[in-house]
């Protein structure tokens, strides 16, 4: 199995395993030597831990204090989807994403990157995957379906979308994601994902 570096951010260091036994690759993400902050990887697992329950994120595989173990997930990184997709799949990919968004919101987890997922949601096969875990905290007013409506509505996504003859209400959107917010309303959600066509 070798082992290749794939990123780094702030906070940590992320590598992938490759396999030659299974062909199933994992992701390693070890503690950046440099950071100050505590408590990155015990926060990332127990938050991929939660997200995998309700089907979202890579499967976690094992954990320490000095690394976290996951699937590697292949694929692209959202905004190269957009650009590169149909219509069709397109739609299917920002609903899922808003599904996953909803589900968050309802076990009082914020994600936080949400509102420039653009290394954050990894687009497998017409199948988007939040990954990145590490920020997550649990919160009474977790605002993922709010952030990702302000991704979808922001320019450089509403001229992708344009291209496609994808054009998305900013401000009706903007607002039901507003009013969304104040009650988590099922009715609101719905409506929120009608306006993705």
């Amino acid at each position: 199995m070798s082992k290749e570096f794939l990123a780094k951010g702030k906070r940590g260091q992320v590598y992938v395993y490759k396999s030659s036994v299974d062909g199933k690759d994992v992701c390693v993400k070890e503690l950046n030597p440099d950071t100050k902050a505590m408590g990155v990887l015990e926060n990332e697992a127990r938050f991929l831990k939660l997200a995998n329950t309700h089907g979202i994120g890579p499967k976690l595989l094992a954990e320490a204090h000095d690394k976290v173990v996951m699937e590697f997930v292949q694929g692209e990184r959202i905004l190269d989807f957009l650009e590169r997709s149909p219509k069709t799949g397109i739609v299917k990919v920002l609903k899922d994403s808003l599904n996953q968004a909803r589900t968050l919101d309802e076990i009082g987890v914020n994600k936080f990157e949400l509102t420039n997922p653009y290394k954050h949601i990894i687009v497998n096969k017409d199948k988007p995957v939040m990954i990145d875990f590490e920020r997550c905290k649990n919160t009474r007013k977790p605002k993922n379906v709010t952030q990702l409506i302000q991704f979808f509505t922001s320019g450089k996504v509403s001229r992708i979308l344009k291209e496609k003859n994808m054009v998305l209400d900013a401000d009706e959107l903007r607002d039901l994601a507003k009013k969304y917010k104040e009650t988590y309303d099922k009715k609101l959600f719905s409506e929120i994902k009608s306006e993705i066509k």
